[in-house]
């Protein structure tokens, strides 16, 4: 391996490394920064090698007829790689050394395409892509339209297949689905309604770029990279739960897909949408503080990545925004309101904007202890009932 594809190594993986970082994937950010310090210890053998060849080398050139060139060799060899060190602030190649896994797989080596492949779309193909002649830079460009188009109808033919096979598998046999007990498998695929389905991560990963290759969409065309890229913005693909964790099944972590089976034996999916979570008090007492404390839920972000600000185009006197809680004290005077909650935050280069509106309804607190009598009666009179009978 050449010294300048190392420096190119080290590069792509901090880049890497940064982009999981800000999107709360810290395990996959810690292997980059692992493969990096082995680059780096690679290099530091590499340069302990050479100081000792350089002490040997006086004695040795003494006895070539070349010895009057060691001079010209020790200065173009011992810059300190400066060169590669200014590539940090510049851009970075498409086709890096990469060390994932899914690399290792042969598009030869995998079974026939159980779907009727197509060839993708003209300008992607091998024969009709000019590589830039100028290193371009190593952020997630969008994807062209048409490529995009194609490549949502691919992944949604292969959920099709996944979906309908329990025991799916990627080309080195591992498991796609994260199992369930049985007893709630059989009652998810008697529900009529939409149904979790659980996706161990890598697994799912390798079996959708394999399917990639398939489709004649090889490293060259669409790196691993990218194919990474749109599967974390992937609208049928949930990454976080509503509480803003990483979703997790028996300890490990997964995709959810939520979808609901047609009368043909296919698949509908539901499509992951940000919003507000959190449920807000539907009454506001007269004389105690009202709180409300709502947030960001995006399915593919980390909640501590994102940074919202929270505010309304209207509040009564009585109502205001502090830190991002809703709070305030309705007095006697104040009336029942319907209140417009806004968030505003950015992801990337990305500015989100969501709403969520619900009335506060107001009320004497007497009515709360009312109510609460009533249920206490009602509850009393439902545990006295057997002994009625």
């Amino acid at each position: 391996m050449k010294l300048t594809q190392l420096f190119d190594s080290i590069v792509e993986n901090a880049q890497e490394a940064r982009e999981h970082f800000e999107r709360g994937i810290e395990s996959e950010a810690f292997n980059r920064l692992e493969d990096i310090t082995k680059t780096i210890n690679l290099l530091k053998e590499f340069k302990t090698k050479y100081a000792e060849l350089n002490l040997r080398s006086p004695s040795m050139t003494s006895m070539s007829p070349m010895a009057s060139t060691s001079k010209s060799v020790k200065r173009t060899v011992t810059p300190k790689y400066e060169k590669p060190r200014k590539s940090l602030k510049t851009n970075v190649e498409d086709t890096p050394t990469i060390t994932s896994e899914v690399y290792a797989v042969n598009v030869r080596d995998l079974p026939n395409d159980p779907f009727n492949s197509q060839p993708p779309p003209s300008i992607f193909t091998p024969t009709g892509v000019s590589l830039p002649s100028t290193p371009r830079t190593h952020t997630h460009a969008p994807l062209d339209p048409n490529l995009l188009k194609h490549l949502d109808d691919i992944f949604v033919n292969f959920l099709q297949q996944i979906c309908s096979d329990l025991d799916a598998t990627d080309s080195k046999g591992e498991q796609i689905h994260q199992t369930l007990m049985a007893k709630k498998m059989q009652k998810l695929d008697e529900s009529p309604d939409f149904r979790p389905f659980k996706f161990r991560i890598q697994a799912f990963t390798n079996a959708f770029h394999e399917e990639l290759l398939r489709h004649g969409y090889t490293e060259e065309i669409l790196p691993l990279r990218k194919v990474k890229n749109y599967l974390w913005t992937q609208r049928y693909i949930s990454r976080f739960n509503e509480d803003g964790k990483k979703a997790k099944s028996k300890g490990n972590h997964v995709w959810n897909i939520e979808a609901k089976k047609t009368p043909t034996g296919g698949w509908i999916f539901r499509e992951f949408n940000r919003k507000i979570a959190g449920v807000p008090d539907r009454v506001a007492y007269i004389g105690m503080e009202y709180r409300y404390s709502p947030r960001v839920w995006d399915p593919q972000v980390n909640v501590k990545s994102i940074k919202a600000v929270f505010h309304s185009p209207w509040l009564p006197d009585w109502l205001r925004w502090e830190n991002n809680v809703l709070t305030g004290t309705p007095g006697i005077d104040s009336e029942s309101c319907e209140i417009t909650a806004i968030a505003n935050y950015y992801h990337g280069d990305t500015v989100y904007k969501l709403e969520k509106s619900f009335v506060i309804a107001v009320a004497h607190p007497d009515s709360a202890e009312h109510q609460i009598n009533m249920n206490s009666v009602a509850m009393a009179d439902y545990q006295l009932q057997p002994h009625l009978g």
